[in-house]
């Protein structure tokens, strides 16, 4: 199955284009007696939407856990788990969905131990009368490709709609999202509540969100971080998501750490149309760290996991649920 891995991340021409960095080779520096060598995979170019790996790189959360962690950006060519398979990287944050679709199609070894996003970010986008789920009937629907987190999303919506895909005129057209609603190519597109949805609003276009994931009872997990089984202790990858979370909560109390952070990595933010951007940006992916209960959280919930596999089995997805994708770290 084809990778997503622009999922949730703008591209480079929407970052003023900003060039591909690589944040580290692919294996960490030799580690000391105390610390371990670890290299984190980041799935597409250096964006705000990862910031709180930078944060907790800049603010020493890793280091002062005794961890010598190194971040990696992958290349525009490569699968969202290639280098974890091949001990290139311990861990890699992609969506917890795909980790799953892979876990079946041959990787038994994955495990989502952390997930970073407690909401869905997939959302139908539509203009003109495309006010709820079932008004796709009849109309045409823009989606990346029959793939990855973006189908995904696409074949909840017309589940949860009652309908088939029949009846809506289903049209692949890459990641052209934004110019395919805006030119009216397409009455609806899939696409992400940070990322589409914020150009959109930036291009002061009027359309509408239509949620499509349940928050209470979410059958489809977004972004979280996954690696392989043994590939690190439990008390290691614990480590890794508690200070994750913290990067999450010193940026929820202080969104300027995470803008500081990003611009090292993507030195075009200095300028005041890009910053404003990426804040906008921020400003989308931070309400996903949030659950009902308005705190952050990186717990895997097992239910949430469960519900996924059914889900994703009974639309053909996968053919069975694969065993052991989820690793409870405490």
């Amino acid at each position: 199955m084809k990778p997503n891995r622009r999922l949730f991340l703008f591209g480079a021409a929407a970052l003023g284009g900003a060039a591909l960095a690589s944040c580290g080779g692919p294996a960490a520096q030799q580690a000391t007696r105390n610390e371990a060598a670890i290299t984190v995979g980041l799935t597409y170019i250096p964006n705000v939407q990862f910031s709180p790996f930078y944060v907790a790189e800049s603010e020493g959360l890793f280091k002062d856990s005794g961890i010598n962690l190194t971040l990696r950006h992958h290349g525009t060519q490569e699968g969202l788990f290639t280098a974890l398979a091949a001990g290139e990287e311990q861990v890699v944050f992609a969506s917890s969905d795909e980790a799953m679709v892979s876990a079946a199609g041959g990787m038994p070894e994955l495990r989502t131990f952390a997930t970073c996003y407690r909401q869905y970010p997939g959302v139908i986008l539509g203009a003109g009368d495309i006010t709820d789920l079932s008004s796709l009937a009849g109309k045409t629907l823009g989606v990346q490709g029959r793939y990855g987190a973006g189908w995904y999303t696409t074949l909840d919506a017309l589940d949860s709609a009652g309908l088939s895909e029949e009846q809506v005129s289903i049209t692949e057209i890459g990641w052209t999202q934004v110019a395919a609603l805006t030119t009216g190519k397409t009455d609806a597109v899939v696409g992400f509540s940070n990322n589409e949805a914020v150009q959109l609003a930036a291009a002061g276009f009027p359309f509408n969100q239509l949620d499509v994931v349940d928050k209470e009872k979410p059958n489809l997990v977004g972004p979280g971080l996954t690696t392989r089984e043994g590939a690190l202790p439990v008390e290691q990858l614990k480590v890794i998501a508690q200070a994750v979370l913290e990067a999450e909560n010193r940026i929820l109390s202080n969104p300027e750490l995470a803008l500081k952070a990003t611009e090292a990595q993507v030195p075009a933010l200095a300028e005041e149309a890009q910053r404003k951007q990426a804040e906008a940006v921020l400003e989308a992916t931070s309400k996903f760290w949030l659950g009902s209960d308005g705190k952050a959280s990186v717990k895997v919930e097992r239910d949430d996991f469960t519900r996924m596999g059914e889900f994703l089995t009974r639309v053909g997805i996968i053919e069975a649920i694969p065993e052991n994708t989820v690793l409870e770290v405490g």
